[in-house]
């Protein structure tokens, strides 16, 4: 059985939006290496929508961890938003929910993440 997985980046001067649907796994991480490796997020901040995620495994959940250290290292925030109570759950059992700041609805406006919360 395949998995399904959508991305869209939104690119903007001081943040980066990714909005991904389906299933975050292995397959996924495959797919979005090519596309999110070559971003620019050196002093921009990342905004991870997951409304429409379904799932997520280790290996969706250490993208995100990858994702989350690089924004970090390049002296920008990273936010997630829209978590549905099965991948809030994930983050929990981890023990990485702390890792990344969180609002509730999705990736819509222009207010930026919150600084100085991970």
């Amino acid at each position: 059985m395949q998995s399904f997985f959508d991305m869209r980046i939104s690119d903007s001067p001081g943040r980066v939006v990714l909005t991904a649907a389906g299933e975050l796994d292995f397959t996924a991480r495959s797919q979005a290496a090519p596309v999110i490796g070559p971003l620019v997020l050196a002093g921009r901040d990342l905004v991870v929508d997951l409304t429409q995620v379904t799932f997520m495994d280790a290996a969706g959940l250490g993208m995100l961890l990858r994702l989350c250290d690089r924004v970090v290292a390049g002296g920008g925030a990273m936010e997630l938003r829209g978590l549905r109570p099965e991948i809030r759950r994930v983050l929990e059992l981890t023990g990485t929910e702390g890792r990344f700041p969180e609002r509730a609805g999705p990736a819509h406006g222009t207010t930026g993440p919150a600084r100085g919360a991970a």
